[in-house]
C-alpha cells in the first residue's frame, strides 16, 4: 500500500487549543475531567466529562464555528500550499453526533416560541461541519462524510489515505469533530456506560469518560512531503451482536491482521490502543492483541488524558500519538489500575522509548465498525 505523508496538524482537546499545547500537557501528568450535569432529564445527572478548555457554555453548538476553523488553520499553517492548491483541497469529515448539539438548540427555541412544528431532531447539518472547515482552508473542493460512530475520523483518515494512494488528489484535509450535547451524554448515562474514572484495561475499569475534541490532519499525495507516514490499514464489521463486540476478539484480530497484511508491516514498535475501559469493549481489545501478537508490543492509551472524543478520536489521538512518537517518547499513564489478570495486557506505566519503525492505531466503533491504522516514524 503506498503511503502518504502527515504535512500538518492541529488539535484542541482537554488537554489545550493548539496541537503543541496538547502534546506537552500530554507528557506533564493526569488531566482531571469537569463535572457536568443534565437537569432537563426525569432523573437529574452529573457526570466526569473531559471538556476543551475554551471558557464557552458547554452545550453551545456555535463552539464549532470558533474552534473547527481555528485547528483547520493550524494544520494547513507552514504546510506551503499555494492558493490553487487550497481551492482544490478535499475534505474528509469524520464525526458521530455533530449535529445532535444544533437539533438541541433548534427545538429549545421552537418550544420556547410554543411553533407547533417543534421537532426533536430537525437538523442533520455534516455539510454545515464541513463547510467550516472548507471556508477555513479556502477551499471548493469535494466533501466526504463519514458517520461510524467511533470509527468515523479513522475511516476518514483510511479513506483519505486510499485517494492519495490511487492518485485522486494531490493532499486532503481530514477533521474529526466533537463536542458535547445533552443528548449523547443522557444516552449514554442511561445505557450505564459511563464511569468516573477511566481505566483502560484494569481490574478496576468501570466505563467510559466521555470528552470532546476537533482534529485536523493535512496529508500528502507525496511521502517525502511528510514527516510521518499514514501506510492505511483495514476495516471490517463485527456482527457478534448489534451493541457488544465479539468477546472472543475474533474481528478485532482479524482487523488487526489484514491491517499489517495490506501495509507489508512486519514488526510494529507500539500501539495506541482504542482503550475505552468498558468492561466489553476491553475484553475484545485485549482477546484480538492476544490473538494477533506473540510478543505483545507496547501499548499506548490516550483517552485518560482527553476522554472518549467518539467520532473524532481516530484524528484526535492520531495528533497527540504522533506528537508523542517527534518526542521518541511512548505516552504513560500515571495511574493504570490494577492489571486484569483476565485481560492478558496493561496500558504502559512508565514513558518508554520510540524508535523509528511502524506503529498501529487500534479504533473500534459502537455497533461493531472495526479500523486498524499504521502509522511510521520515518
Amino acid at each position: 500500500m503506498h503511503p502518504v505523508g502527515i504535512r500538518g496538524v492541529g488539535l484542541s482537546c482537554a488537554l489545550g487549543l493548539n496541537a503543541v499545547d496538547c502534546v506537552t500537557r500530554l507528557f506533564a501528568g493526569a488531566v482531571v475531567p469537569d463535572r457536568l450535569r443534565l437537569d432537563h432529564v426525569a432523573e437529574p445527572v452529573e457526570l466526569s466529562y473531559y471538556r476543551i478548555p475554551d471558557d464557552a457554555p458547554p452545550f453551545d453548538p456555535r463552539r464549532f464555528e470558533r474552534l473547527v476553523p481555528a485547528v483547520v488553520r493550524e494544520a494547513l499553517s507552514g504546510a506551503g500550499l499555494d492558493e490553487d492548491e487550497r481551492r482544490r483541497l478535499p475534505v474528509y469529515l469524520g464525526s458521530s453526533c455533530f449535529s445532535i448539539g444544533y437539533s438541541e438548540s433548534h427545538y429549545a427555541a421552537a418550544l420556547a416560541a410554543q411553533a407547533p412544528d417543534a421537532f426533536p431532531m430537525p437538523c442533520c447539518g455534516y455539510g454545515d461541519l464541513a463547510e467550516l472547515a472548507r471556508g477555513a482552508a479556502g477551499s471548493v473542493g469535494p466533501v466526504f462524510l463519514y458517520n461510524t460512530a467511533c470509527t468515523s475520523a479513522a475511516n476518514a483518515l483510511l479513506g483519505a489515505q486510499r485517494a492519495l494512494a490511487s492518485g485522486r488528489h494531490e493532499y486532503a484535509l481530514v477533521v474529526g469533530a466533537e463536542l458535547a450535547n445533552r443528548t449523547t451524554l443522557a444516552g449514554f448515562s442511561s445505557m450505564q456506560l459511563l464511569a468516573q474514572r477511566l481505566l483502560p484495561f484494569a481490574a478496576e475499569r468501570s466505563g467510559i469518560v466521555l470528552g470532546e475534541g476537533v482534529g485536523a490532519v493535512l496529508l500528502s499525495a507525496h511521502p517525502e512531503a511528510g514527516d510521518y507516514l499514514l501506510h492505511g490499514g483495514a476495516n471490517n464489521c463485527d456482527s457478534h451482536s448489534v451493541t457488544t463486540a465479539d468477546p472472543r476478539g475474533e474481528s478485532v484480530a482479524a482487523v488487526l491482521r489484514q491491517a499489517l497484511d495490506i501495509t507489508g508491516t512486519e514488526e510494529v514498535w507500539g500501539i495506541r490502543t482504542h482503550g475505552t475501559g468498558s468492561g466489553a469493549g476491553d475484553v475484545a481489545e485485549a482477546a484480538g492483541l492476544r490473538k494477533t501478537f506473540g510478543a505483545m508490543p507496547p501499548l499506548s492509551a490516550l483517552k485518560p488524558w482527553l476522554g472518549h472524543t467518539l467520532g473524532a478520536c481516530g484524528v484526535n489521538e492520531l495528533v497527540l500519538y504522533r506528537g508523542a512518537l517527534q518526542r521518541g517518547r511512548l505516552p504513560a499513564l500515571a495511574d493504570a489500575g490494577t492489571p486484569d489478570p483476565e485481560l492478558g495486557v496493561q496500558a504502559l506505566t512508565q514513558q518508554t522509548d520510540a524508535p523509528s519503525g511502524r506503529y498501529l492505531l487500534n479504533h473500534f466503533g459502537f455497533g461493531g465498525n472495526n479500523t486498524a491504522l499504521v502509522l511510521e516514524r520515518p
